[in-house]
């Protein structure tokens, strides 16, 4: 009789257990179908967004082919910034993680977790905080491969070239030992900084010539930071446009006017996310465009 007794009560835990799959499996269909609703078309060959994720770094560089990731803004944009992705592709080839700051680190668990990441690009240098702590061990987990980023080396993907200038030494500071990619597809480049700042930058101007650091896109150092985007810096890769990455109205005052009065007086305009939400330009090859939102 007990044993009897038994089989019942499996039977009747069994019942709200599948209504719970059930409803976990539906909600999932539901939300495949409306990301996939929700899919965009390149407007061109290749598009760089830069991803409106308040205080914080993440941009895509994405084709129909391919699809690369620098930055996975902070943890509490997460969930808006890996649906944004999943709207242009469900497969990252490279993530570049720039450095183990939270504002560049804190969405990158979700995005692995949603997507499916091939690579990640990071240097080596670590921070006891629980987020990094978790990408890590979600890295481990997923079978992502590891790069350690160095300078010099180079990747493809689809068509879009990557190039990596920095760290070019051992500095003592995780904003001065970002990665920093120079991104190309066809004739059209864009220099993406991370947090370096002035002493990677002046590394950078004694390693390369100023071809080799030219852009016609400058993702601003530090948010736009006065530490950030010295004069030398910017007259060196002579971008047409520059990308502030910042939070509305963010605490640090970012991007600061410092580094806005550099970039006027060499007539480099500024966009910034904080006032014109994610940016996104559309290149074919041989002409890159501002991309109406």
């Amino acid at each position: 009789m007990k044993y009897r007794s038994g089989k019942r009560n499996i039977k009747k835990a069994a019942a709200p257990i599948a209504t719970a799959v059930f409803v976990i499996v539906a909600a999932l269909f539901v939300w495949d179908v409306w990301i996939r609703n929700d899919a965009q078309e390149l407007s061109a060959d290749c598009e760089f967004h830069f991803i409106d994720v308040g205080q914080g770094d993440s941009t895509l560089i994405v084709t129909k082919d391919a699809a690369v990731l620098i930055d996975a803004g902070p943890t509490d944009a997460a969930e808006t910034t890996a649906r944004y992705i999943r709207r242009y592709t469900d497969c990252i080839d490279y993530m570049i993680l720039t450095h183990p700051h939270e504002d560049h680190i804190g969405g990158a668990v979700k995005i692995i977790n949603s997507l499916e990441v091939e690579n990640v690009i990071m240097t080596d240098a670590s921070n006891d905080v629980i987020t990094f702590s978790r990408l890590i061990g979600v890295i481990e987990d997923s079978g992502v491969r590891v790069v350690e980023a160095q300078a010099g080396n180079t990747y493809d993907a689809g068509g879009i070239a990557l190039q990596i200038l920095a760290p070019l030494a051992d500095l003592d500071d995780f904003n001065e030992y970002s990665v920093v990619t120079r991104v190309e597809y066809g004739n059209v480049s864009a220099i993406i900084t991370g947090d370096a700042e002035e002493g990677s930058e002046e590394l950078m101007l004694q390693t390369y010539t100023s071809g080799e650091l030219d852009g016609d896109i400058l993702k601003l150092g530090h948010h736009g930071s006065q530490t950030s985007s010295t004069s030398a810096f910017l007259a060196a890769v002579s971008p047409r446009w520059a990308v502030a990455s910042c939070g509305r109205d963010n605490p640090y005052g970012h991007p600061h006017q410092q580094t806005l009065e550099r970039a006027r007086e060499l007539k480099i305009p500024v966009l910034r996310t904080d006032e014109m939400g994610t940016i996104v330009f559309a290149t074919d090859g041989e002409d890159v465009w501002l991309k109406d939102q």
